[in-house]
């Protein structure tokens, strides 16, 4: 039986607020704090193996054997992977519960792929590069045991995610002289991820403690948008001679494509003065790292008991 449209709206849109019903849910509560803490930590990312950022694609063209070979071959990797500093504020509850919200920003590593073309007297190719730049707000639950030397913990929470992803792409081939290079950025709207961490603790002073923690992060990028920032010829800016549908893409999850017949077959009939519409897509951006840092702890000092105690005889 299909499901009404009302109670598929419903239930939808309950889908879509559980996530900001949690993250206020671990903001709200450092409101009911005992102690204060700041930690700060450097890490390395590494990007998720099992997931699918594009391929390489060739085709082999022989005239001898008058045959065409195509190959693809993935490039596993995420965009997640690269350099990221992170400062938290957490709050402890009591001696097994706290909760964090931390500040991060990502500088990605770039990774690349390529569609090569080979002729029998030369090759055509494109080697396009991506890097992401990602700001993320993090609030996570934090379950610790009994404190110790060496204190074992737990941690999880959602996290929002402002990502911005550059591309580059280079076109060389040997029917002309020099290179074709096109820059563009890719936006969207904030992303929410998942974020799980298990670490070790180690209390040198009242004050300072320092640790080590595995972080996993799931987390895809949908872009809204695609601007072109850049166009060169043989090192020769080309920027103002692209139209708007070639400068910008807008995706879309339903997107409706006309193709006309000009006599020679059907061609696709597009506004060059309108942007170009595409279908929605993901990115990868999970990573797993490991980071080492350090935690101050705020200090309360408890204030003298000053009462008089009177004994009567």
């Amino acid at each position: 039986m299909a499901i009404p449209y009302n109670q598929f709206n419903k239930n939808t849109h309950m889908k879509k607020k559980l996530p900001f019903l949690l993250l206020l849910a671990l903001i709200t509560s450092g409101a009911y704090a005992q102690k204060v803490y700041f930690k700060l930590n450097p890490s390395y990312n590494f990007g998720m193996k099992d997931q699918v950022l594009s391929y390489d694609y060739s085709l082999r063209y022989s005239a001898a054997a008058n045959t065409i070979v195509e190959e693809y071959s993935n490039v596993r990797t995420s965009l997640g992977k690269g350099y990221m500093g992170s400062f938290a504020i957490g709050f402890k509850h009591n001696e097994n519960v706290s909760s964090e919200y931390t500040f991060s920003y990502l500088k990605g590593k770039p990774s690349s792929f390529s569609d090569i073309i080979h002729y029998y007297n030369g090759d055509e190719k494109y080697t396009t590069t991506l890097e992401a730049n990602v700001m993320s707000f993090t609030p996570t639950l934090v379950f610790s045991a009994t404190e110790k030397d060496w204190t074992l913990y737990l941690a999880a929470g959602l996290s929002i995610n402002f990502i911005t992803v550059k591309e580059n792409t280079e076109f060389s081939s040997f029917f002309i002289n020099g290179n074709t290079v096109i820059d563009a950025e890719y936006k969207g709207s904030p992303t929410i991820g998942f974020t799980t961490k298990i670490g070790v603790i180690n209390k040198i002073s009242d004050v300072f403690s320092v640790f080590g923690e595995f972080t996993y992060a799931h987390l895809n990028f949908s872009p809204n948008t695609k601007e072109v920032t850049g166009y060169t010829i043989n090192k020769q800016d080309s920027l103002s001679t692209l139209k708007e549908y070639d400068i910008h893409t807008e995706y879309e999850n339903e997107i409706s494509i006309m193709y006309e017949d000009n006599g020679n077959g059907f061609e696709e009939k597009r506004n060059m003065n309108k942007p170009r519409e595409a279908r929605k897509f993901s990115m990868p951006l999970s990573y797993f790292s490991f980071s080492i840092g350090v935690r101050i702890n705020i200090v309360r000092r408890e204030k003298p008991n000053n009462d008089v105690i009177k004994i009567e005889n």
